[in-house]
């Protein structure tokens, strides 16, 4: 009996060491921007523009500015407005005092389709996902028989 009892508190022991080396940091995934960390689109490309109908789009470039002086680490992911199906990779990136550029990748297959599609960064705030300001629409839109533009 007095074996057990002893194997139990080492087993306690161990698990009581393993939860203290244990990181207390919040991971990027989640963001660690806190609670209003004022950031803004302030532009978003795709590549190529024009782009072909039915072609996948390359990459895509959001343009993204923070007033903090804090370092933001968040995952980014681009949504067609009004839905919450993501249509880039998700992307972790440090955004810093300033403008940011960052680079997303398109789903396989996402493609365009219809007239006009509208789009939203969307960003791990506070450990929610919230879509950032813009001044203005982001929508592409097709130009000429089966070519879509952002321009």
């Amino acid at each position: 009996m007095k074996r057990n009892n002893y194997f139990a508190f080492l087993l306690v022991l161990f698990a009581l060491i393993l939860q203290s080396c244990a990181s207390t940091e919040q991971t990027p995934y989640m963001g660690s921007c806190g609670k209003s960390p004022n950031l803004e689109l302030m532009s978003l490309t795709m590549f190529p523009d024009p782009l072909p109908e039915a072609r996948k789009i390359d990459q895509w470039r959001a343009m993204i500015r923070s007033d903090s002086a804090d370092l933001c680490q968040t995952t980014l992911t681009i949504v067609e407005a009004g839905s919450t199906e993501p249509i880039t990779h998700e992307v972790q990136t440090d955004l810093t005092l300033g403008a940011n550029d960052v680079r997303l990748y398109s789903l396989d297959n996402y493609r365009l389709s219809g007239k006009e599609i509208c789009f939203e960064v969307n960003a791990y705030i506070d450990g929610k996902k919230v879509p950032l300001d813009a001044p203005r629409r982001t929508c592409a839109r097709t130009i000429d028989q089966g070519w879509w533009s952002m321009r």
